[in-house]
């Protein structure tokens, strides 16, 4: 039997399943006003299924009831984020969320029904991560509901990978969205080619970070928050699931080489006074380019972060 053929048998076995199932379902629906994911809360951990040459998991997507009554008429599932190499697929619809080259959206209702399954997959034991939003609701009376604020995160678990998690601190006076960052936490060991994995913290999710690699043992750990300086954590024993919060203490690292010097202080002064949300030059996040961003360029000008020594 081919690895293909298996993961077609998988996807069947697993589809059969999940249509008898539906604890585990997102259920879309209204909350404060906005469109939400009502259950499951807090968003889940999950582990994914083991078949030749590949690990699978089954996410089922519905309006959420209440008396009888769906909260909704419609909406739109959007992928905000996910992790390269995980795919999610519908039967008889092919792939419909990936890191590139997929839609990324799917409607509620498709086909007359708001009760669909994707089957995601990924080939490599890791962590892997899908966010998603909800937009253009409309309600079951019929009237407009304001699109989803929060991004839903569900964590995938695919085989027993060593696992880091915990929070994420930005600088002193960092008044954007955390999400709008980037965090890579790097793994390095002796005689090992050094591996990463990047995500954007999530504040709304059960954790705000959560990342896996293959590899146990003694390790130097390095985390990098974009426009912050990296820090490192030395003789750190990798293996099982382990808490590590990090906290960001220098920001001001605009073009990512973990260093504020002339580059960062020539790029905030070249963009000075624009104005937009996620700005790279805008330090603080406040949405501006402005005094403050260059002040805390020239405050912690000449620093290096831990992780470039």
């Amino acid at each position: 039997m081919t690895r293909w053929a298996s993961m077609i048998i998988g996807i069947a076995l697993l589809s059969a399943a999940g249509l008898a199932q539906h604890e585990n379902d997102l259920l879309f629906g209204v909350q404060d006003g906005a469109l939400a994911v009502i259950q499951p809360q807090p968003h889940p951990v999950r582990q994914m299924s083991t078949v030749p040459g590949a690990y699978l998991l089954d996410v089922g997507v519905d309006f959420f009831y209440e008396n009888g009554i769906p909260h909704l008429q419609a909406c739109r599932i959007v992928q905000r984020w996910i992790t390269p190499g995980l795919i999610g697929s519908r039967s008889s619809m092919g792939q419909i969320f990936c890191a590139s080259g997929c839609r990324n959206y799917f409607d509620l209702p498709t086909n007359g029904t708001p009760h669909h399954h994707f089957i995601f997959s990924a080939a490599s034991s890791g962590v892997y991560v899908w966010d998603i939003g909800a937009v253009q609701g409309i309600a079951s009376n019929g009237s407009p509901v304001a699109n989803m604020m929060q991004v839903y995160r569900i964590y995938m678990v695919a085989g027993n990978p060593s696992r880091l998690y915990g929070n994420v601190e930005p600088a002193p006076g960092y008044t954007g969205h955390l999400y709008d960052l980037t965090l890579t936490v790097q793994v390095r060991q002796p005689n090992q080619a050094w591996i990463s994995q990047s995500l954007p913290p999530n504040s709304d999710a059960i954790y705000p970070y959560m990342v896996g690699f293959d590899r146990a043992g003694n390790a130097t750990l390095v985390a990098k928050l974009s426009k912050h300086l990296s820090r490192r954590l030395d003789n750190f024993t990798l293996g099982g699931a382990q808490r590590v919060n990090w906290q960001f203490p220098y920001a001001g690292d605009i073009n990512g080489d973990d260093i504020i010097d002339d580059a960062d202080l020539l790029s905030v002064l070249f963009n000075f006074g624009q104005t937009g949300s996620n700005l790279p030059d805008d330090v603080n996040g406040d949405g501006t380019v402005d005094d403050a961003d260059l002040l805390t360029v020239l405050f912690n000008f000449g620093l290096v972060g831990e992780g470039s020594q």
